[in-house]
Formats: C-alpha cells, sequence, structure tokens
C-alpha cells in the first residue's frame, strides 16, 4: 500500500471525530454539547403481576461548558433520582410516545432540580431518550 493511500485511509478514520469532540468539549463554532449518561439506566418495573426490565439510554444537551463538571460531580445523585423516576413507572403508559415524552420531560426536570439543589444552576437543557427498551 503506497504512502499516500495509507494516509488518506488514516484522515478518512480520524475526521468524524474532529466535530464530535470539538462539541463534547464545548468547543467553537457555538454547536451544542451533549453529554451521555453511562453506563445506561436499568431499572424493573411492574405490568400488573409480570416484572419487566426497562433499560435507558439518556443523553443531556449542556447549558454551559462548566455543566459538564457539574454532572460528573454530582452524577450519584443524579443516577439515584433517574432510578427512582424510571423504576416508578408503569410499562403500558411508557409504550407510548406520549408516556415516553411525559417521562422524558420528568427526567429532564429531575436532573436539573438535583443540579439546582447542589450547584445552584439547572446546568442542562434538555434531556433526550437515545435508547429505550422494555423487556
Amino acid at each position: 500500500m503506497s504512502r499516500r493511500l495509507l494516509f488518506a485511509c488514516l484522515l478518512l478514520t480520524l475526521v468524524p471525530f474532529g466535530p464530535a469532540a470539538a462539541s463534547a468539549e464545548g468547543g467553537s463554532g457555538g454547536s451544542s454539547a451533549y453529554l451521555p449518561l453511562k453506563p445506561p439506566f436499568v431499572v424493573n418495573v411492574n405490568d400488573g403481576e409480570e416484572v419487566h426490565h426497562m433499560q435507558v439510554d439518556i443523553q443531556v444537551k449542556l447549558a454551559g461548558p462548566e455543566a459538564a463538571g457539574l454532572i460528573e460531580e454530582h452524577m450519584p445523585a443524579i443516577r439515584h433520582s433517574l432510578v427512582l423516576l424510571l423504576s416508578g413507572q408503569e410499562v403500558k403508559a411508557v409504550r407510548t410516545v406520549q408516556g415516553k415524552e411525559k417521562l422524558r420531560q420528568e427526567a429532564l426536570e429531575a436532573v436539573q432540580k438535583v443540579l439546582e439543589e447542589n450547584a445552584g444552576t439547572k446546568g442542562i437543557e434538555a434531556l433526550y431518550f437515545t435508547g429505550l427498551i422494555i423487556q
């Protein structure tokens, strides 16, 4: 393989990571920064007499560059609040689009409340479910 071809392949593999890395670090360009709350949330939810498992992948839209540090610092309280919220759901409600949207709004408010109480700022502008599975 020639050096040019090897260099071009290397360059192509690095290109997709450039903008995402700048965005995640609050880089220039005015683009919003998103932060995944890892690992995914896995909770038990009831549906009558059956117990189901729900896994939720969540990303938050940061209000400012300092928000990522605040979220990391208060992650135990954030995860606790979200686990309680998610595990209190009814399967039939979460299976509808309206139910998911209501839960998303409640999760946003829960995270903002934790950050407001512990850091004096809401810290995030939005919260998104990037994956939601019920088994």
